[in-house]
């Protein structure tokens, strides 16, 4: 008898060990699990030109931010235009990325992917404010859109919104697509191929704008206002799956990034920005008076997306024959709640 209690006893002792050591298994996975989920999300983010995207260094002052690096941190990714993201939207390669509306709507329609408008990036054509230019040489003998017929017209990217805004322009001045010859390049190669002769007419973003009319060498033939009045010409978008996913890092990297473009936009920061902005675009200071001034683009001061204009930019192709592409925006495919979110965090907590 005396045999068995001490067996029993050996027994309980081994049971309770071996339930303390599972216990503590299971501590130390949960702390794993936890920190884990404690890691900050990776945020995608796409942009193709500067200073007008910022994304690439939006996020580049943490004393501004709250969250950034703890729910959230941000991998820049350059693209020549919003056209180009959409394999990588496709791919789940891209989580977010600042969009053009043709862009947008291709990336559901036709790549299938579940998108929603985010933010805004930049408003053109708004009154009071400036607007993308589209030279020609003085010499080029191009009076009036009619004259390029027949031209070789630059374009940052197929299907992008300074393309499609060009296409609706040539629409309305009577001319087909087979009426001129359009040409992919980049922003800051152009300058270069329309004062070789390669290119008959170009669009313009600053600081190159500035740069070619101060050559006293090129004029405006038109600009985009003069296609299609205000337009929400580019926002920032993502895709569903990931917003859906990780809904509180997206609340938090919303109020960092109106928070970071409220800063950048702030007059008494203006030498700094530019400092920063130079730096990074390896252009002198000088070269980006415009920026953030009323030359500049306008942009939201809480960078609320403007969801009309940005339906009008597929709406005008369509009704013109220029596009099949037909998307109805509001209310599956905007997602304004992170971005009005962030606006009530920074009223309560500037």
């Amino acid at each position: 008898m005396a045999r068995m209690n001490e067996e029993g006893r050996v027994m309980r002792n081994y049971d309770r060990r071996l339930a303390i050591g599972m216990v503590a298994a299971l501590g130390i996975a949960l702390s794993s699990v936890g920190v884990a989920q404690a890691e900050p999300v990776r945020i995608r983010a796409g942009w193709a030109n500067m200073p007008h995207h910022m994304i690439p260094v939006l996020f580049s002052k943490p004393e501004i931010l709250k969250h950034y690096g703890k729910t959230y941190v941000v991998e820049p990714v350059q693209f020549r235009g919003s056209s180009a993201q959409i394999p990588a939207l496709a791919a789940k390669q891209l989580d977010v990325g600042v969009s053009a509306a043709s862009a947008f709507a291709l990336a559901v329609n036709n790549a299938n992917v579940e998108m929603k408008v985010l933010a805004d990036v930049i408003q053109d054509g708004v009154e009071g404010y400036g607007s993308d230019a589209f030279l020609v040489r003085k010499d080029s003998g191009i009076e009036t859109v009619k004259d390029l017929r027949g031209k070789r017209i630059g374009t940052n990217g197929i299907g992008s919104f300074t393309d499609t805004v060009q296409r609706v322009m040539y629409m309305k001045a009577g001319l087909k697509p087979e009426d001129y010859t359009m040409v992919e390049a980049s922003f800051a190669n152009m300058p270069t191929m329309i004062a070789e002769n390669k290119l008959d007419l170009v669009p313009t973003i600053q600081p190159f704008r500035d740069q070619m009319m101060a050559t006293g060498n090129y004029k405006i033939l038109y600009d985009q206002g003069d296609a299609m009045g205000p337009t929400n010409g580019t926002f920032l978008a993502g895709r569903a799956e990931f917003i859906n996913e990780n809904k509180q890092a997206m609340y938090d990297f919303m109020e960092d990034y109106v928070r970071a473009s409220r800063w950048f936009h702030d007059p008494k920061n203006r030498d700094e920005v530019l400092t920063i902005i130079s730096t990074f675009m390896k252009q002198p200071k000088e070269s980006l008076s415009s920026t953030f001034t009323k030359a500049d683009y306008y942009r939201d001061p809480y960078m609320i997306p403007n969801v009309p204009n940005i339906q009008k930019v597929i709406d005008v192709p369509n009704e013109l024959g220029l596009s099949d592409v037909k998307l109805k925006l509001e209310p599956n495919y905007v997602a304004t709640e992170y971005v009005e979110e962030a606006k009530r965090r920074i009223e309560a907590n500037p």
